[in-house]
């Protein structure tokens, strides 16, 4: 008798699926992807946190952080004040390691997903404070 085939989604399988889905949403909504995991040359020496993803559309930089949560509860907590600032120093070091888009106007946006397909984006959820 063949044995069937079981499918066990990770963690690490579904945030791929979630961040997938939110770079579809993107797509779907005219931007263009430039980067996905985006870390700085320097991630291990320095604080620059990962980017989920890079968007472009009409001269915007939009730098996406995807957090998947079991339960819409969960979302309220999910990004520290640490996570944020290292969000913005990554956005940072992009623009400084490429000089093309530093002309570009730039946002952080945030999307929770619950899997399967309960995707929420907040346009510039995080921003730039006067340490900055």
């Amino acid at each position: 008798m063949k044995k069937l085939l079981k499918l066990k989604i990770t963690p690490y399988n579904s945030g791929y699926i979630a961040e997938f889905l939110c770079r579809m949403y993107m797509r779907l909504h005219g931007y263009k992807i430039i980067a996905k995991n985006y870390k700085s040359k320097h991630a291990r020496k320095t604080p620059y946190g990962e980017l989920d993803f890079i968007a472009l559309k009409n001269n915007r930089i939009v730098f996406c952080e995807v957090k998947k949560r079991k339960h819409d509860t969960n979302f309220l907590h999910a990004i520290t004040y640490k996570q944020q600032q290292r969000i913005i120093m990554g956005g940072i070091n992009f623009l400084k390691h490429n000089p093309i888009y530093n002309k570009y106007a730039f946002q952080f946006d945030v999307f929770f997903v619950k899997l399967p397909f309960n995707i929420k984006r907040i346009e510039n959820a995080i921003y730039l404070d006067k340490a900055f």
